[in-house]
C-alpha cells in the first residue's frame, strides 16, 4: 500500500539528500541538484507522499506536473536525471529500496529545441547596466560578468578578489571550474570588477550587506541575495524582472551575432557541448553561420569582442 504522510519534507529525505550532495565536486552541480531535489520534495509534500518510497507512477505524475506548470522538457529531463542519480545513491545507502525513475518516460528534447528563456533587447540590457552602475557596485559588476563574459551566476559569486589578475586591457579572472578556466574579461567587465574589488584582499568579490561573520570576515553574497539584487533593476511596463539566465542568453546570442564560433562561446560560458550553446540562439540563428571576424570595441551591450579562455595546468 502506498504510504502517505503530512505535508512536510521527511528528515530522512533531507539527510540523504544532504549526504548525496556532498559527493558532488562542483559547487554549480551541487546548487543545481539541490534545487532539483527541493522541487521534488515540495511536490511530494503537496501529494502527501514519502519521497524515498515513491513509485514509477509517482515520478511520471511529477514529470507531468512540471510540464503543466510550464517547465521546459529539458528542465524536466534534467530533474529526472538528478532524481535517478539520487535514488541510486539512496539505494546504496540503504535509505531506499528501488529507483522509481527506472521505467519512467523522460520527455524528449528535439535536436533543434530553443531555450524558453526570454530574449532581452540590447536597449533593455544597456538601460539595466546604466541603472546598476549608479545603484550598487555589486550589482553592476555582477550584471557585467553575466552580460559581457557569460559567467554562470554561481561562478561569478564564487570569485574572490585575489582571483582577479592583470591590468587593463589584459585583466583575467580565475573561474572555479573543473578545467581551471581563466577568462579574459571584457573591457566593460574589468572596469566594474576593479571598482568593486577596490583595494581589498583575501575576500570574496561579492559580499553580503549583512553583518560580518563571527570571525570578523565579510560574508559571501548568496545566490538568494544575488537574485534579490537583480530583481531591483527597474523593468519596462509589462515586463518581468530580469533573471541571470536571461542575461547569459543575451551574452551567447550577442557573441554569436558578433561572429564568434560556437565552441569559443561554449568555452567561455562553461558549456561543454555546442548543442547547449545553440539552444540559447533564436531559431533563425541556430543553423546560420556567423560572419567572419568580430568587432573589436564592444562598447555597447550588444557587442562582444574576441575574448580568450585559457586553462590552467
Amino acid at each position: 500500500m502506498e504510504q502517505r504522510r503530512s505535508r512536510s519534507t521527511p528528515p530522512q529525505y533531507e539527510a540523504t539528500a544532504a549526504a548525496w550532495l556532498t559527493t558532488q565536486m562542483s559547487a554549480n552541480t551541487r546548487a543545481a541538484y539541490r534545487t532539483d531535489l527541493a522541487s521534488f520534495g515540495r511536490w511530494c509534500a503537496d501529494q502527501r507522499a514519502v519521497p524515498l518510497q515513491v513509485t514509477t507512477a509517482d515520478v511520471m505524475a511529477y514529470q507531468a506536473a512540471c510540464l503543466s506548470a510550464g517547465d521546459s522538457t529539458s528542465t524536466v529531463r534534467r530533474r529526472t536525471s538528478s532524481l535517478s542519480s539520487f535514488f541510486q545513491f539512496a539505494i546504496n545507502a540503504e535509505a531506499a529500496e528501488l529507483n522509481p525513475v527506472v521505467g519512467s518516460n523522460r520527455p524528449r528534447v528535439e535536436a533543434d529545441a530553443v531555450s524558453p528563456t526570454r530574449m532581452l533587447t540590447p536597449a533593455h540590457v544597456e538601460a539595466s547596466l546604466t541603472w546598476a552602475a549608479e545603484a550598487d557596485t555589486r550589482l553592476h559588476a555582477l550584471l557585467a560578468l553575466l552580460v559581457f563574459d557569460g559567467l554562470k551566476m554561481n561562478e561569478a559569486l564564487a570569485v574572490d578578489v585575489d582571483d582577479i589578475r592583470g591590468r587593463a586591457p589584459d585583466v583575467r579572472v580565475a573561474v572555479r571550474r573543473r578545467d581551471g578556466a581563466t577568462i579574459l574579461l571584457h573591457e566593460r567587465s574589468h572596469g566594474a570588477v576593479r571598482r568593486l574589488a577596490a583595494r581589498r584582499r583575501g575576500e570574496p568579490l561579492f559580499v553580503s550587506a549583512r553583518p560580518l561573520a563571527g570571525d570578523g570576515t565579510p560574508q559571501r553574497l548568496t545566490r538568494f541575495g544575488a537574485d534579490h539584487l537583480i530583481k531591483q533593476v527597474p523593468v519596462p511596463d509589462g515586463h518581468r524582472p530580469l533573471t541571470a539566465n536571461e542575461l547569459r542568453r543575451f551574452h551567447i546570442t550577442a557573441a554569436h551575432r558578433a561572429g564568434e564560433r560556437l565552441d569559443a562561446i561554449g568555452d567561455r560560458a562553461g558549456l561543454d557541448d555546442v548543442r547547449s550553446v545553440r539552444r540559447y540562439l533564436p531559431r533563425r540563428d541556430q543553423r546560420s553561420r556567423p560572419p567572419a571576424g568580430v568587432p573589436g570595441s564592444g562598447r555597447s551591450a550588444g557587442e562582444t569582442p574576441n575574448q580568450q579562455t585559457t586553462k590552467e595546468d
